[in-house]
C-alpha cells in the first residue's frame, strides 16, 4: 500500500518584476523534526526538484539526533564561492506530513547548514527519489506517492 503525502502551493510576487506579472510559484511541504527529548516540531519545506540533497538550517538540524560528516560548500545556480553556504553533510531523520494525517518517516543524508538564513529544503538523494511526484500546476494539485 502506497503513502500520499499532499504539497501545498504558494505564489509569492516578484518585487522587481511585479509590473511584468512574474511570481515565483513554490511548492511546499510539511516536514515533522523529533528532539531527542521526543519533543516534535513542524516546519514548511520547499520541494526542490533540484537539489542534489535536503538542506536543514542551523536552527533545526541542531535541536535532533544527527550524524555529521564533512564540512562542505553548497552552491545553487550561482557558482560562484561567496555565493555558496557552509555546511556539514550529515545524517538526520524527519517525517512528511499532511493535513489529512498522512505520514512517511525518512532518514535522508542532507547539507547540515551553517547558518539559519537559508530555507529548509527537500531535495532528491533519499527523499524525493523514493517517491513519485505528482504536480499538476493549472489545478493547484501535488504529491508524493511512496510504495
Amino acid at each position: 500500500m502506497s503513502t500520499r503525502i499532499g504539497l501545498t502551493f504558494r505564489r509569492l510576487p516578484d518585487v522587481e518584476f511585479l509590473h511584468r506579472g512574474i511570481a515565483h510559484n513554490r511548492i511546499f511541504c510539511t516536514v515533522q523534526f523529533e528532539t531527542p527529548d521526543k519533543d516534535v516540531f513542524i516546519q514548511p519545506a520547499i520541494v526542490d526538484t533540484g537539489a542534489p540533497l535536503c538542506l536543514i538550517p542551523s536552527d533545526l538540524w541542531q535541536q535532533v539526533r544527527t550524524q555529521q560528516f564533512e564540512t562542505t560548500q553548497v552552491g545553487g545556480l550561482v557558482g560562484r564561492k561567496e555565493c555558496a553556504v557552509s555546511a556539514r553533510l550529515g545524517i538526520l531523520s524527519m517525517t512528511l506530513l499532511d493535513p489529512q494525517g498522512h505520514r512517511q518517516r525518512l532518514t535522508v543524508r542532507a547539507f547540515l547548514a551553517h547558518t539559519s538564513d537559508v530555507p529548509l529544503i527537500l531535495g532528491f538523494q533519499d527523499c524525493l527519489e523514493k517517491a513519485t511526484v505528482h504536480v499538476a500546476l493549472p489545478r493547484h494539485e501535488a504529491w508524493l506517492e511512496f510504495d
